[in-house]
């Protein structure tokens, strides 16, 4: 199975050096975005392509460009809302001109009929560009669940995030009614009480029974991590190397080993 990083995970690092530290880590993938507001940290998407290309190392999914407390006005009517619609259209085209895997989408906001209007209009072009739509669980699971039982669009899947669902809807089993949906993995820890974006040493999910879960999956094994909040955290060295010790042994539960 393919292991990934994203490409920012948490150190002010020279975004060459980063990529080739990764690269050298031994990892096979990268997810990253292409949201120009972080260029100043990671290069322009263009940029980091030609980087990751060079490196040999593949492209896994693209998550969409988006401010967090923006989110809601998809569902609204009004400009911000078409904005949005055509923000994501743009990320879906980044997606299939440089060959990522899928767009990565976060919904928050109360479900409307102009929501799903724009999110039909989206998959349109999804299908035309044969890129998929992967949705995140990263709220209450409500509005994720009312989007899959309205649209049933082939291009329509799904992203698990452990780290949320280990501390917004730790009762609810994605994988139970999802997991032939899955295309996407942001895979990171916590200690059950915020969105740490750390590493098992420092959360308490259960790696095993996600692993189990996670048993027939064809999917890039993906860490989204942030490892810079707590100053006695690892080396950069140090967080690639951990990183990609706990994908080898998510791996091995997966396949039984």
């Amino acid at each position: 199975m393919d292991k990934g990083i994203s490409f920012y995970f948490g150190y002010k690092i020279d975004y060459k050096q980063r990529a080739k530290m990764i690269k050298d880590a031994d990892f096979d993938a990268i997810m990253t975005t292409a949201d120009n507001r972080f260029d100043y940290q990671n290069g322009t998407i263009i940029e980091q392509v030609r980087t990751f290309d060079k490196l040999g190392l593949k492209l896994s999914s693209l998550h969409m460009t988006y401010t967090d407390e923006d989110l809601h006005y998809f569902w609204e009517d009004g400009e911000e809302g078409e904005r949005q619609k055509l923000s994501l259209i743009k990320d879906v085209e980044y997606a299939k001109e440089f060959g990522f895997t899928c767009v990565v989408v976060h919904l928050k906001g109360q479900y409307s009929e102009i929501g799903i209007q724009r999110l039909l209009q989206v998959l349109d072009e999804c299908e035309k560009l044969d890129i998929p739509l992967a949705l995140e669980n990263v709220d209450d699971p409500k509005l994720f669940l009312e989007v899959f039982d309205k649209i049933k669009s082939p291009y329509l899947k799904f992203c698990y995030d452990s780290g949320h669902n280990n501390f917004i809807d730790k009762g609810y089993d994605y994988f139970k009614n999802f997991k032939n949906k899955l295309i996407a993995l942001h895979l990171h820890d916590n200690d059950g009480t915020s969105d740490q974006h750390t590493l098992n040493r420092y959360g308490n999910i259960d790696w095993q029974k996600i692993g189990e879960k996670l048993r027939g999956c064809n999917v890039s094994l993906d860490y989204e991590l942030l490892l810079n909040y707590k100053p006695e955290m690892l080396s950069p060295e140090e967080c690639l190397f951990e990183t990609k010790r706990q994908a080898d042994e998510l791996e091995r539960i997966i396949l039984g080993k």
